[in-house]
């Protein structure tokens, strides 16, 4: 290229031959052209994917392929930023895919005043099987700097709908304000690990646009979407609350741990569905019991959350009222309705 890309897009890629053409595609017809493509292969082991990601390479000099050992997707895609020579990073997972338009329309809301501290995002559509949903981010439409920004940065976490959605994807972030907050990324940290790297780049980022089209397309595999017993799960959801607070207090966020609390809180929502819809003989006395520990039980009597959700009113009675009878009529209700939706 003649010039420093526009936009870096990284795409990380794991055994995913069977989607990455779908994705690919969606990249190389962008109306955006001065863009470089980095697919990172971590390893790939399906025997198809490290030589597709290196076709796209010999056909398009826009593409170029890390190979690397597994690590895991984190480190993929960390790999890509320390390759990238762009101004503005977009993330794009290998089994998604974006519409032509995007990169073009979003490039077209940077500020050259802004470019080493801005954030752009898009809204996304859930793409499963047989349906599609659209998922907004919360505040309005437009920039976002000054006093208003500061305020939304006290909202980040802990809300029922996102204020503004945290995947690292459907958004053209500043590099620098990627590189800068590596040092909060955390391998052991397997739920929600996009929040490790996009709470700090937005409470450092001083304009936020926001646009209320849904460019990015986010793919939902069947057999990924599987309930079950995950004893992982409360020491993963305490780790990521930990990081959050330890965040936002380095950031001077004066509600760090009111947000991590009520963060907490939420994820809890996840742990109790789960653990309920996963039908092993102790799952009601473990959830009850987890649910009366002091740090849990103090943190839902002093967090009070708003639930509009009707699925997470009842949980949420539950959680608060964690007797073995209330949430074993609570895992029939659940089981009931996926009986009758599956």
């Amino acid at each position: 290229m003649d010039k420093t890309p526009d936009i870096a897009v990284i795409i990380p890629v794991y055994n995913t031959a069977e989607y990455l053409p779908d994705c690919m595609n969606s990249v190389l017809e962008s109306r955006l052209k001065n863009i470089e493509i980095i697919l990172v292969d971590d390893g790939s082991t399906d025997g198809k994917s490290p030589a597709l990601c290196d076709e796209y390479a010999n056909k398009d000099s826009r593409v170029r392929v890390i190979h690397k050992e597994n690590g895991g997707l984190q480190s993929a895609w960390i790999a890509g930023v320390k390759d990238s020579t762009a101004n503005y990073l977009c993330f794009i997972d290998s089994d998604d895919w974006v519409d032509s338009e995007m990169f073009e329309e979003l490039f077209s809301h940077t500020s050259q005043a802004f470019k080493s501290c801005e954030i752009i995002s898009s809204d996304y559509i859930i793409e499963k099987q047989n349906e599609r949903k659209e998922v907004h981010h919360t505040i309005s439409a437009g920039q976002h700097f000054g006093e208003n920004l500061d305020n939304i940065k006290t909202r980040l976490l802990g809300q029922e709908l996102r204020t503004v959605i945290l995947s690292r994807c459907m958004k053209l972030t500043s590099r620098k304000l990627i590189i800068n907050n590596l040092k909060y990324c955390d391998s052991s940290i397997r739920l929600g690990e996009d929040v490790n790297i996009m709470i700090p780049a937005l409470c450092d980022c001083k304009r936020l646009y926001v646009s209320d089209v849904c460019y990015y397309h986010y793919r939902t595999v069947a057999d990924s979407m599987a309930h079950g017993h995950n004893e992982k799960m409360l020491d993963n959801i305490k780790l990521l609350c930990d990081t959050c607070c330890k965040i936002l207090t380095d950031k001077k966020i004066t509600n760090a741990k009111e947000q991590a609390d009520m963060e907490y809180l939420r994820l809890m929502f996840v742990y109790v569905k789960d653990e309920l819809r996963a039908r092993y003989p102790e799952a009601v006395a473990t959830v009850s019991n987890t649910l009366k520990e002091d740090t849990i039980k103090n943190k839902i009597k002093n967090n009070k959350l708003e639930v509009s959700n009707k699925a997470n009113k009842l949980i949420y009675f539950g959680m608060r009222h964690p007797s073995k009878v209330m949430l074993k009529v609570i895992q029939l209700i659940l089981l009931t309705y996926d009986k009758k939706t599956n």
